[in-house]
């Protein structure tokens, strides 16, 4: 894989000259009357480049099963320039095609094919985990950069973006044993079984979870809320059953509000204006590597910026229901998460919802205290945001 080597720097091993003939690179035609148990053997070419490689899935050598993919771009040697080996488990059990080779000694010379569909091989790179010989494991971060293909009529049905997509899939996939193992463990803590997809509240991040430990349920489930005050704070937290980063690799996350009726999500605020973009960033499901996700504020003090916090989004839905608000009275503040790709919402991944009461407290906080005019209440702050 020269574009490989070349990245890596991997002169020791494979050394080209620039000059070489170019009748020795390019044509493997002869690889394709050639067959074995896999179906892979013979020429592909390569996405970014369009030359011509030679691939031969290898069974036995030397009187051994090896189970090897050899890999040629030079077409008169006898040798591959790579040997890559299969990763056996995963093709007995899932049928899955995933070859790999350190080609240095350390992660970042680490290199896989995965067959994406018959005749079609991703090239993965840039998985980072140690160097320890073996295939990187199910949780490294794996990126396509680049696609082999037999059937040169196949490359507009192929980007580098939907081999990424399939890849994430294949290993998804490839997770679900060791998940299902993991998720019956965690159906055995009460609080757990009780919430798993849904959202839950508290008046403190830390009465959802223990800082440090989001790998872990350390947290009884005594605090959690059905009805918060809105003048203090307004935290929740979802469960999941699978952790997003598994089940929805490379996506994103979207937050959906609503209140009396009224409803918004933070990827169609975000979209509406560069402060918008500013106030709301981006959330990826790589930041939802766990079965709890990491705690969130509707509004919350923060003590080391000394100021509260808010998540834009629910303000506005909060926002568009002020002229109902009223004191003594609770509403209903419902919080749904979904995985998010390509300016869609997918599933439905955690919901939950938590009644605010509007309390005499309240009214000052968002209206603003006669008694201190200088003080801006939430909905000047937000109208001024607004205005921006």
């Amino acid at each position: 894989m020269k574009k490989i080597k070349t990245m890596l720097t991997i002169a020791t091993l494979f050394v080209f000259s620039t000059q070489m003939d170019a009748q020795l690179k390019g044509n493997f035609e002869a690889f394709n009357s050639e067959k074995d148990e896999m179906g892979i053997t013979g020429q592909y070419f390569g996405k970014t480049d369009k030359k011509g490689y030679g691939f031969r899935f290898v069974k036995e050598a030397g009187g051994k099963v090896v189970n090897e993919l050899h890999y040629f771009e030079k077409k008169k040697s006898a040798e591959p320039q790579l040997k890559l080996t299969m990763k056996e488990s995963y093709f007995s059990k899932n049928k899955v095609k995933l070859f790999y080779v350190w080609v240095t000694a350390n992660a970042n010379g680490y290199v896989e094919v995965i067959e994406i569909e018959p005749g079609v091989f991703a090239q993965v790179t840039q998985s980072t985990h140690s160097a320890n010989g073996g295939p990187a494991p199910l949780d490294a971060t794996r990126k396509v950069s680049d696609i082999y293909i037999k059937d040169q009529a196949k490359f507009d049905a192929w980007d580098i973006e939907t081999a990424q997509a399939k890849v994430d899939q294949i290993i998804a996939s490839l997770n679900t044993e060791k998940i299902e193992k993991e998720t019956a463990e965690w159906m055995k803590n009460e609080v757990f079984a009780k919430n798993a997809d849904k959202v839950v509240f508290a008046a403190q991040w830390y009465h959802l979870q223990k800082q440090g430990y989001p790998h872990k349920l350390s947290v009884n489930g005594a605090d959690f809320k059905t009805e918060l005050d809105m003048a203090g704070n307004m935290v929740f937290m979802a469960f999941f059953k699978v952790p997003p980063s598994v089940k929805y690799p490379g996506q994103q996350i979207n937050i959906e509000y609503e209140m009396g009726g009224k409803k918004t999500n933070r990827e169609t605020v975000r979209k509406k204006s560069a402060a918008w973009s500013n106030m709301v960033p981006i959330i990826e499901t790589k930041k939802f590597e766990y079965r709890q996700s990491p705690t969130r504020a509707i509004r919350e003090y923060n003590q080391y910026q000394s100021q509260f916090v808010q998540d834009y989004a629910a303000i506005q839905v909060i926002y568009d229901n002020k002229d109902k608000l009223k004191v003594g009275q609770t509403y209903d503040f419902t919080v749904k998460i979904y995985a998010h790709r390509d300016g869609e919402n997918g599933d439905l991944l955690a919901e939950g919802t938590v009644k605010l009461k509007y309390t005499a407290e309240a009214k000052k906080v968002f209206e603003g205290d006669p008694a201190k005019p200088e003080v801006k209440g939430v909905f000047e702050q937000f109208e001024a945001f607004l205005n921006e």
